[in-house]
């Protein structure tokens, strides 16, 4: 039996959670990654979810609006978010394309919207 697990986001699902963000999840036993392309003009609702959430931007800019604070990234940036703070994402006249990490494992994130 294999030690480990091998995939690619070519033989990964995708799952449309809105119009302009379709997601791809890749999930082990402890951790659980998500390939998220975000298209121009997405403006994502005020969130939060469970699980800590780290977020490395691969392709454009991406604007978190995260407990009120605006956080920018762009390629190469890396954020952490911790479990149960709301956020939100924006992505300006680009295409975005960026991978989360999810700690602890649920069957799929929950998000759940903010009052």
């Amino acid at each position: 039996m294999a030690r480990y697990t091998r995939s690619s986001w070519q033989k990964t699902n995708k799952k449309v959670l809105d119009p302009k963000l379709t997601q791809q999840v890749f999930s082990t036993r402890n951790i659980m990654l998500v390939r998220y392309v975000y298209e121009p003009g997405l403006n994502f609702p005020e969130h939060s979810h469970p699980q800590e959430q780290v977020t490395i931007v691969e392709k454009g800019t991406l604007e978190f609006t995260i407990d009120g604070e605006v956080v920018k990234l762009a390629v190469g940036d890396i954020c952490a978010i911790p479990p149960n703070v709301p956020h939100s994402t924006s992505v300006g006249q680009e295409r975005a394309i960026a991978i989360s990490i999810f700690t602890p494992v649920k069957e799929d994130v929950i998000i759940k919207p903010e009052d």
